[in-house]
């Protein structure tokens, strides 16, 4: 039975929405290339932050980046904020690493908004 599952458990809910995107193909490809470009704008606002030390490529709609200091620090702070990001600097090359998930521009809006404000917090603090 396990060598014929897939690596990710998926649950019934998940299954259904997969097959309902895939029956409408042209609103998924027009959602995957929204997804592109505002990769890309976030993508060049984050390089743009001075704090902001690298983004890592990125074949997926999130962006995993690395800051100067005070990572944990920075996601705690923008979690208490309301913004949802993942800390990676636990994982094996991640050091200071930060993942932002790719959503529609207003996220991505508020998202760097937060960013900016507490880093401006955080590192002066």
């Amino acid at each position: 039975m396990d060598r014929m599952k897939a690596p990710y458990n998926l649950n019934v809910l998940t299954s259904d929405i997969v097959i309902k995107n895939l029956k409408s193909r042209d609103k998924m490809l027009k959602t995957v290339e929204e997804i592109k470009v505002e990769k890309k704008r976030l993508r060049e606002e984050l390089e743009a932050l001075p704090h902001v030390v690298k983004v890592f490529p990125s074949a997926a709609n999130f962006l995993l980046f690395r800051v100067k200091s005070h990572s944990k620090e920075i996601y705690r702070a923008i979690a208490a904020k309301g913004v949802v990001i993942r800390y990676r600097g636990d994982n094996m090359g991640c050091d200071e690493c930060l993942r932002v998930t790719v959503g529609k521009p207003q996220d991505s809006n508020q998202f760097l908004a937060k960013l900016k404000e507490v880093i401006s917090e955080v590192v002066k603090a």
